[in-house]
């Protein structure tokens, strides 16, 4: 017997159904890797959150008022201050005698006296006085956590009792300034005994928060430190002064901020 070495062509009919098993074969393996492969949601990373607005501060303003002059930076009394400031009412008193008017000036106190600014530290922060940075800036931060707490309660109330969208939005806003006022007070190196060579000198520190005429009376706070030989307070770069200036704003902060919140 005979065999044919040609080789067979499949029919169309072969061709066909193999074409379309092939086409659904290729179909299924995509429809595989696609479902394998993670979603594109799920595989990018979350969106970051946008960070909040930083609340807004409420400072406490420095008010230094008319008669204070100087009161910015440190002043010395001085012995001769005293004796001069004598010398200057006795000569007054002996003109109102001569005049025959019966009237004479008052007395005073050391304490009142101006003195005068130190040229060793005009530039220098430690001679500033403390009410209108280092204390303003602590007060400040207390200020700011008060009205922050009115704030959330004028805004709960703005939006429970029928308030329009600006006064809700006005209620929304913290003020920029606190209603009292920092005021300073003494801020000198006073001379501690008149008579004699001893050259003591003692720092003393007054302010309040508030001022007279306000329904709430000024909440105040002084420091006074021992009396320091003059070469004391000079020496290594004032450096008791800069001490004595921290504990004064310590002490100041401590007694102000305990006062009631409706005092601010």
């Amino acid at each position: 017997m005979t065999y044919s070495t040609k080789k067979r062509t499949p029919s169309r009919a072969t061709r066909h159904a193999l074409g379309l098993a092939l086409a659904i074969a290729g179909f299924s393996a995509q429809a595989q890797t696609e479902a394998a492969a993670p979603p594109m949601a799920a595989a990018s990373a979350p969106a970051e959150a946008t960070p909040a607005a930083a609340p807004s501060q409420t400072r406490v303003r420095y008010l230094r008022m008319p008669q204070q002059s100087g009161a910015d930076h440190l002043r010395v009394v001085r012995r001769e201050d005293t004796v001069g400031r004598v010398a200057g009412q006795v000569a007054l008193n002996v003109a109102f005698a001569v005049l025959g008017t019966g009237a004479a000036v008052q007395g005073f106190s050391k304490d009142g006296l101006g003195g005068t600014t130190l040229e060793a530290l005009r530039d220098d922060p430690v001679g500033v006085n403390p009410a209108m940075s280092d204390l303003q800036e602590a007060l400040s931060k207390i200020a700011t956590d008060i009205y922050r707490r009115r704030t959330e309660t004028a805004l709960a109330t703005a939006l429970t009792d029928g308030s329009t969208p600006e006064e809700i939005e006005a209620a929304r806003q913290s003020p920029k300034e606190a209603d009292s006022p920092l005021v300073p007070g003494s801020w000198h190196l006073v001379y501690e005994n008149l008579m004699g060579s001893d050259e003591l000198f003692r720092l003393k520190y007054g302010a309040s928060l508030g001022r007279a005429g306000f329904m709430r009376p000024p909440i105040g706070c002084s420091y006074e430190s021992e009396p320091l030989a003059w070469t004391q307070w000079q020496a290594d770069g004032w450096q008791r002064l800069r001490e004595e200036r921290t504990k004064i704003v310590a002490r100041c902060v401590e007694a102000i901020g305990a006062a009631p919140e409706n005092r601010w």
